[in-house]
């Protein structure tokens, strides 16, 4: 029978986010199917879990008990969050162009005080640095109140899976691209991987996946190592395995 030590899963949830603003097609519902809560806490992810695991399941930030409801129901006690932060895909091009600007004006003589030295181009730089705004790395996405510009993902534990960290160094905000919709970033996946080392014979699932990766068992009906797999029929055969 399949043991995993880090489970992944990224549900298809059911939103009430059938926005009608346009004739677009929006939400989840409308670019792939979904499960509702029940369907998803009768799955029998807590067979794949190993008795020292963790689980770190995406969850929208208008689901979130329904996450914490979904993690119970699979064997698992919520201990923590990780925050994906959302950003442009070149997100310090305004930086960047703000200090060109900076020698370009240099250059062409519009500063004359800075014949004065380096120091006092450094001067200018850091200042430019200093009135930068951060904020301006975020990505702009939808949302009621406030714009969505981050994803959050309920980390859960059972046993005495801290005994078997490799790695305690991992942060727990990741900052990356933006990516189409509902992908997520492969650096969790890398981080559980420095964590929970397959060297040390633990082995990863990823539930709902939408791509490979190696050292993680991936399945999900958009995986190209599972396609057209029903979620469930993945679990039963990883159970059987």
């Amino acid at each position: 029978m399949a043991k995993f030590n880090s489970i992944v899963a990224d549900p298809p949830w059911s939103l009430s986010d059938r926005l009608t603003m346009s004739k677009i097609k929006r939400g989840a519902e409308s670019h792939y199917d979904v499960l509702s809560d029940e369907e998803l806490m009768k799955l029998d992810v807590e067979k794949l879990a190993a008795n020292d695991s963790v689980l770190v399941l995406w969850v929208p930030s208008s689901k979130l008990q329904s996450g914490l409801d979904v993690m119970k129901a699979w064997g698992f006690r919520q201990t923590q969050t990780f925050i994906w932060v959302k950003t442009k895909n070149e997100p310090l091009s305004p930086l960047q162009n703000l200090i060109k600007d900076l020698f370009k004006k240099t250059l062409k003589g519009l500063f004359p005080s800075l014949i004065q030295g380096p120091t006092v181009i450094m001067d200018y730089v850091k200042s430019t640095i200093d009135n930068f705004d951060v904020n301006e790395i975020l990505t702009m996405n939808m949302g009621r109140w406030f714009r969505q510009t981050h994803e959050i993902a309920l980390v859960g534990v059972r046993g005495k899976i801290y005994s078997r960290l490799e790695n305690k160094s991992q942060r727990s905000v990741l900052f990356a691209k933006n990516l189409k919709h509902s992908t997520k970033p492969d650096e969790l996946q890398d981080r559980l991987l420095l964590m929970l080392p397959p060297s040390n014979g633990n082995r990863h699932v990823e539930l709902f996946a939408r791509r490979v990766k190696p050292g993680v068992t991936c399945v999900g009906l958009e995986c190209p190592a599972t396609p057209g797999e029903d979620i469930r029929d993945s679990i039963s055969r990883l159970i059987k395995q």
